[in-house]
């Protein structure tokens, strides 16, 4: 048989996987839409707290996470002591036990150094970027390319619409309705990740469960919702 025969009736060629930075500044763009305005209204917390600049820059830096920023901005406007911030922020940060989970299974073959660095920028769009994208058929430094390019893209983003949100300061109407920027954006992740049944299942029990536990769980109402969620999604119920 010819080479040309054993071509044809061999294994279908695998396409070799798109260029990662184009695809993930693709994959990227609807969520920096809609990081926009929760930057701003992190910016215009910080000035409502009575935040430096540098203060405020230090955190949007360092803990590089937008609901648990936002919640330490709110608790030092309100006066409140800095273990009650603490706690609070533990309880909203819980997800990212998960989340790291998520990066060991992408990362594992890296160097520790290399490891730490991309686990450190990890937020709710590069995990959900990464489970849709990360699969065996990617090598090691396709994954690491693309995620470079997503976290570059949404870090950018976010600190930068910071930035112009302290500037404004007071000047933001509040018709912009800027208070319910986080709400949106953690919505309009799920929208586009409510693909199966049990994911919409999930959904709906943590929406429901929020008023039910609100009253008894304080400020752990969200991750108690969301176990709850899960529990209801996967069927823990009925096994």
């Amino acid at each position: 048989m010819s080479a040309a025969a054993e071509g044809q009736l061999g294994s279908t060629p695998v396409a070799a996987p798109q260029d990662p930075v184009m695809l993930a500044l693709r994959d990227t763009a609807p969520f920096v839409v809609a990081l926009v305005p929760f930057g701003l209204a992190v910016g215009n917390a910080s000035v409502g707290a009575g935040l430096t600049f540098a203060e405020a820059m230090f955190g949007a830096l360092i803990m590089l996470a937008g609901a648990a920023q936002l919640a330490v901005v709110e608790s030092l406007g309100r006066g409140e002591g800095l273990l009650a911030t603490v706690v609070v922020v533990a309880l909203i940060n819980l997800r990212f036990v998960y989340y790291g989970a998520g990066a060991a299974r992408w990362f594992g073959r890296a160097r520790l150094p290399v490891r730490l660095l991309l686990a450190f920028p990890l937020v709710d769009q590069t995990f959900l970027l990464g489970e849709q994208r990360f699969d065996d058929s990617v090598e090691l430094g396709w994954r690491q390319r693309y995620y470079a390019t997503a976290t570059a893209l949404l870090a950018g983003a976010f600190v930068g619409s910071q930035v112009v949100g302290f500037a404004i300061g007071g000047g933001l109407p509040p018709e912009l309705g800027l208070h319910l920027a986080p709400a949106l954006v953690f919505a309009g992740m799920l929208a586009s990740h409510l693909t199966t049944s049990s994911a919409r299942l999930a959904a709906a029990g943590a929406a429901l469960a929020v008023p039910l536990v609100a009253g008894v769980a304080g400020p752990a109402t969200v991750p108690v919702a969301i176990g709850l969620g899960v529990a209801v999604g996967t069927g823990r119920w009925t096994r």
